[in-house]
């Protein structure tokens, strides 16, 4: 394994987790800075307005200059954008950070696994999409269930200047990883990779559109339901069942990245469906929020196998991989913005059975759309 796949790995661990750490405190941040309520959601949001438009450049970009350099560039500008966070007065300056910090992520995630792909032999290339998401997995479960404590103990701004660190030492590690494709070959076009492309982007479509009706819809569901009495612990509890998830995707990840390169990305997604439609039939009408819990884990492993089937047939463009990725990422995004809504509505009407048919229904739809891909032939990928 060449040397340099160890920094590739702690650009995936620290790549994303500002990311994941401002998720549950971002909010909290602009109230602090001044911001009502209607302006905290308004910043919050704002990151993913920003960063769909802004990948489809990303994507371009790192085809275009190179993986590397485009992953380098990246991880500075986060590390810039953290630094700003920290230092910023009021709401309207945190909205303006919020928004730069999209365009310097948007880079990161395309040109990682641009890398990944770039090489990966064909017959690893599941077993390779599988490990590297693990570890962004790791980062994702870090960030999220550790950034309320940190910045309980340190402070807000302190607690971003230690973050800007830790994404200073992925720019760091960056730096030794090889630009891993000539610019003539990574600029040729998707052509007729379309089907790869149109693949991936569906597949993790469906899979975060679930996941956002369950963010979306979750906490209004258990005070619906009358599990919780505040909002305050209904969000809580939705944050532990999302830790709880992506703590079960890590070994998940690796399981699923073997099973795509052994049995195919079909059989793989079709695994991730039925997992998706068990976890939820297990809290169906309940009323226990261990069973919750609990039906996280397989849904955790939903979560890897979807995902996993997704970034393969990303990364097995040949070519403009950095553009496949970004509209992957645009893709995961998309899913959230349409989820969120729909499972409000839902735990409006039907409370956590509204929401727990939603995400059931994604895995219906990724078990019918299993059968697409098995009309690939093994050639293509």
């Amino acid at each position: 394994m060449p040397s340099w796949r160890g920094y590739l790995a702690v650009v995936g661990l620290v790549g994303v987790i500002d990311t994941a750490f401002l998720l549950g405190i971002i909010s909290g941040y602009a109230k602090k800075l001044g911001a009502g309520d209607a302006e905290a959601g308004f910043i919050a949001g704002l990151y993913s307005m920003v960063a769909i438009p802004a990948s489809l450049l990303a994507g371009a970009l790192v085809d275009a200059i190179g993986r590397r350099r485009s992953l380098s560039i990246g991880l500075a500008w986060d590390t810039a954008s953290m630094i700003l966070y920290g230092v910023v007065d009021d709401y309207r300056g945190l909205a303006m950070v919020r928004g730069l910090h999209a365009v310097g992520g948007s880079l990161v995630y395309p040109a990682y696994m641009a890398i990944v792909g770039d090489s990966s032999p064909r017959d690893r290339r599941g077993r390779e999409a599988g490990r590297y998401l693990a570890v962004v997995a790791l980062a994702v479960a870090l960030g999220s269930l550790t950034s309320s404590i940190i910045v309980h103990e340190l402070g807000f701004k302190p607690a971003l200047r230690l973050i800007a660190l830790i994404v200073f030492a992925g720019f760091i590690a960056s730096l030794r990883i090889p630009e891993t494709r000539p610019r003539r070959e990574a600029m040729r076009g998707l052509g007729g990779q379309l089907s790869h492309v149109i693949h991936s982007a569906v597949t993790i479509l469906l899979l975060y559109i679930g996941f956002g009706a369950i963010i979306g819809g979750m906490p209004q569901a258990l005070l619906n339901q009358g599990l919780v009495g505040v909002e305050e612990e209904a969000s809580a509890i939705t944050g532990a069942i999302i830790g709880i998830a992506s703590l079960a995707s890590i070994p998940a990840f690796i399981i699923a990245g073997r099973l795509t390169d052994i049995r195919g990305p079909a059989a793989t997604l079709a695994l991730g469906g039925a997992l998706v439609v068990i976890s939820q039939l297990a809290i169906l009408g309940s009323t226990s929020i261990y069973t919750m819990m609990a039906a996280a884990i397989p849904y955790g492993a939903a979560i890897a196998a979807v995902m996993t089937v997704s970034t393969f047939m990303a990364i097995s463009v040949e070519g403009a991989r950095g553009s496949s990725v970004a509209i992957q990422q645009i893709a995961n995004i998309a899913g959230v913005a349409v989820g969120a809504p729909l499972g409000g509505v839902l735990a409006g009407m039907k409370a956590v059975t509204g929401v727990a048919l939603a995400v059931a229904s994604t895995g219906v739809l990724l078990l019918l759309y299993s059968n697409t891909l098995r009309s690939l032939a093994s050639s293509e990928v």
